[in-house]
């Protein structure tokens, strides 16, 4: 009852918090005219600051979303509230997605590329720098940013896992030692914060392809080669990733999992499997298949917190990559 009455107040206080940005802003250079005149975002982030201080604690759980993931927007909406007490803020790219939301009264942002070099880091619906840019505005206003793929299904708290001596706390990979980024629980310290406008302009800069995000943020935390970087880039340019001295930690393995195919008889015993632990948040990447095919994943596994099953889903779902 306590939970459903702070989601109701919430809901009252969200009612109009919709703002919308293109890339001349995510895309300015920091110390552009354009870049220091934020007044498009600026009453959006102080009334959402507000609400976070006021009823979240703080927190903000942001979701970056597209109208190809409808099926799951329900199940977005619930399980934040169910889990952890929180309405997603979320990140529209399209003009569909701006409207669920909306009428749902949650906090959203819409976020258009423009230019030819926001399309380069657009795809599919996706896009490689938003998450950044819009955890560094959360950040510089004090509040605790948990970040969230769309893809990532959550069982249980994630912020449990918060850890007292990691400033910025990531999902791992089960097949490498990269950092993933799709799922991560910031805290607004200095050290984060001068981390995340660094991706931002990095990204922005040089990223040739949409998901050198991702081994731009592992560069920067492990200082170490991955399969992207350092590549061609010259010292000055990789300085930018460098020197930043976050205290940073992978969010625990066993309860934060990728999608992996399930334990067989011939399954080397060391290797971690689905089902082998008691999850916290399962990650269905594009490995298991298509969306359909993900959702319906999600469902089998009791990751659905929504009242109402996803809509319009057929057995089998197309190009199931987990189905047999």
């Amino acid at each position: 009852h306590a939970a459903a009455t702070l989601c109701a107040l919430a809901r009252s206080l969200t009612v109009g918090l919709v703002a919308r940005v293109d890339d001349s802003l995510v895309l300015a250079p920091p110390n552009s005219e354009r870049g220091k005149a934020d007044s498009t975002l600026h009453s959006w982030e102080r009334a959402l600051a507000w609400e976070a201080r006021t009823l979240w604690n703080s927190t903000v759980y942001l979701i970056v979303a597209n109208y190809n993931w409808h099926k799951a927007f329900d199940n977005v909406i619930a399980s934040a509230q169910h889990h952890m007490r929180l309405l997603p803020v979320v990140v529209a790219m399209d003009a569909a997605t701006e409207a669920f939301f909306t009428a749902q009264f949650v906090p959203v942002v819409r976020y258009t590329p423009r230019s030819e070099a926001a399309h380069a880091l657009h795809y599919g619906g996706n896009d490689a720098i938003v998450r950044y840019f819009f955890t560094s505005r959360l950040l510089a206003h004090g509040l605790r940013v948990v970040y969230s793929d769309i893809d990532v299904f959550l069982a249980g708290n994630p912020l449990e896992f918060d850890r007292t001596d990691a400033e910025i706390s990531l999902e791992a990979h089960t097949y490498d030692e990269e950092v993933c980024s799709g799922f991560w629980i910031a805290k607004p310290t200095p050290a984060v914060q001068r981390l995340f406008g660094a991706l931002v302009q990095w990204i922005g800069q040089f990223c040739a392809q949409a998901l050198c995000h991702q081994t731009a943020l592992d560069y920067a935390l492990r200082g170490r080669p991955n399969h992207d970087l350092p590549g061609a880039f010259t010292h000055d340019r990789l300085a930018l990733l460098r020197g930043h001295c976050v205290q940073w930690r992978f969010l625990p393995i066993r309860q934060f999992m990728h999608y992996t195919r399930p334990r067989r008889v011939d399954t080397p015993a060391h290797w971690l499997c689905l089902g082998d632990t008691e999850l916290t948040a399962l990650h269905i990447w594009r490995a298991a298949g298509s969306i359909d095919a993900r959702i319906l994943l999600g469902c089998s596994f009791g990751l659905w917190s929504a009242d109402r099953p996803p809509p319009n889903i057929e057995w089998p779902p197309s190009d199931c990559r987990w189905c047999n």
